[in-house]
């Protein structure tokens, strides 16, 4: 008997004379010759993440810089806070000379940075944006297939996230490795290599109980004037997320080679200092990783310390914030010499966040290759609150879309170029990203493949 099947494929039949039909895992049949593809053509999913820390890193009064490579382009040097990265330089690209534009709007320190590289706009006010954050446009090009649209954590244990809809809400990340570890693997999970596999019945009334109070919807939105009709439809976007989401649920997952259910992490007292923050750090970019490769979401937001980090080194009696401020510029070296440790203990984390990607293989690579990650922060020189030369990376090679292992160098073009390119190379449908002097329809095309 010939098969006629593809990954679309549905297996029907009835059940107690009701029709009932199976989804179909993504088998070897339904790959091309190199695994690399659907044989229809359609690649194996990209992920996205963005990944952020306050202050910076070191700049000098005299426009030198401990973390800006000298050579453009491919083959740059490792510099000295940029030594965590060092094992995957060749899949990341670092972008220097950017800057946040105004446009009269005052700079909101520890806030206007990253509020402008992920609205497109300088923010009027602090604690909101002017519009969503891009990486929800990215979720709703990328994130629908699965458990879960994005996923945000704090590894610093404050809950903060700037992810957000609104401008004004922000979505509400996990702030320890245990609470991420039950987010992604507790109640819910289904393991997609389990041969045992039935739907929740759980999961089935959430969904039935959504979907019974359809017409009602309709009927409040008709009755209700323009600005609650606006907030309606926001709240119903959430609701119409959560029923795709069920609906995921009640179908049998597609299985992942890569996906193996990690243990659960122990427990740890919280504390800010540098030491515990990484390591959170690394423990929740470990639960990240095995997240995407298990298939419970494809976009994730990751916030190592807020923009005003209170991070510390064990033993200091100054928090990392107050050091910036108050640390002369070393009169020989040129630079601040405490700032510069933090800074590249800071970047510490950021390293093995990556690394811990770079260590799950998956298909003909890792899943890093298969990923793309922005990092960034909120300010160049954090001693006056620069919004120039704020450090920015691309890493991952987004399967095969990102031309990584580039030093790209700018004099004052604005953020929401790396912004823009980054949402393009991760599936989104954006021809333009940004307001005012910061509006751009040029993506950084030397880092497109």
């Amino acid at each position: 008997m010939s098969l006629n099947f593809n990954r679309r494929s549905m297996l029907r039949g009835l059940l107690g004379g009701s029709a009932v039909c199976m989804g179909i895992p993504a088998l070897d049949i339904f790959l091309d010759e190199n695994g690399l593809a659907f044989a229809d053509g359609a690649k194996l999913p990209t992920r996205f993440g963005t990944y952020f820390w306050g202050l910076g890193l070191t700049d000098t009064p005299t426009g030198g810089s401990r973390w800006v490579p000298t050579k453009t382009g491919a083959g740059y040097e490792i510099t000295p806070e940029l030594e965590s990265l060092k094992a995957v330089k060749n899949k990341v690209s670092v972008f220097s000379g950017f800057r946040v534009i105004g446009d009269g709007r005052p700079n909101i320190v520890h806030w206007s940075g990253h509020a402008a590289i992920l609205s497109g706009q300088a923010p009027a006010a602090t604690n909101r944006m002017d519009g969503a954050s891009f990486d929800t446009r990215i979720a709703d090009a990328i994130g629908t297939g699965t458990r879960f649209k994005s996923i945000e954590a704090s590894a610093s244990g404050k809950v903060v996230s700037f992810s957000t809809r609104t401008g004004t809400s922000y979505s509400t990340p996990e702030t320890s490795p245990i609470a991420l570890y039950t987010r992604l693997f507790g109640e819910g999970f289904q393991d997609p290599n389990s041969p045992v596999w039935k739907p929740d019945p759980s999961i089935m009334l959430r969904q039935s109980v959504l979907s019974a109070v359809t017409d009602q919807r309709a009927a409040l939105m008709a009755g209700v004037g323009k600005a609650d009709q606006i907030k309606l439809d926001q709240y119903f976007s959430s609701l119409r997320d959560m029923e795709n989401q069920l609906a995921i649920q009640l179908q049998r997952p597609e299985k992942c080679e890569a996906c193996v259910i990690p243990a659960s992490p122990v427990e740890k007292p919280k504390a800010a200092s540098v030491d515990v923050v990484n390591s959170n750090t690394k423990q929740m970019a470990r639960l990240l990783a095995m997240g995407l490769a298990c298939n419970q979401t494809r976009v994730f937001n990751m916030v190592h310390t807020p923009g005003s980090s209170e991070t510390y080194v064990a033993g200091s009696s100054k928090i990392y914030h107050q050091i910036t401020h108050d640390e002369p510029t070393d009169a020989k070296l040129g630079y601040q010499v405490e700032t510069s440790k933090l800074a590249a203990l800071v970047m510490q984390g950021f390293g093995e966040f990556l690394n811990e990607m770079d260590a799950i293989k998956e298909g003909d690579g890792t899943l890093l290759d298969h990923s793309l990650v922005m990092g960034f922060s909120d300010t160049g020189y954090a001693k006056i609150h620069s919004l120039e030369n704020i450090p920015m990376f691309l890493a991952g090679g987004a399967n095969g879309k990102h031309k990584a292992g580039q030093h790209i160098a700018t004099k004052g073009e604005p953020v929401t170029r790396l912004s823009l390119t980054a949402m393009q190379i991760a599936g989104a449908p954006v021809g333009e990203f940004g307001v005012g002097a910061m509006k751009t329809a040029r993506p950084l095309t030397e880092v497109m493949a």
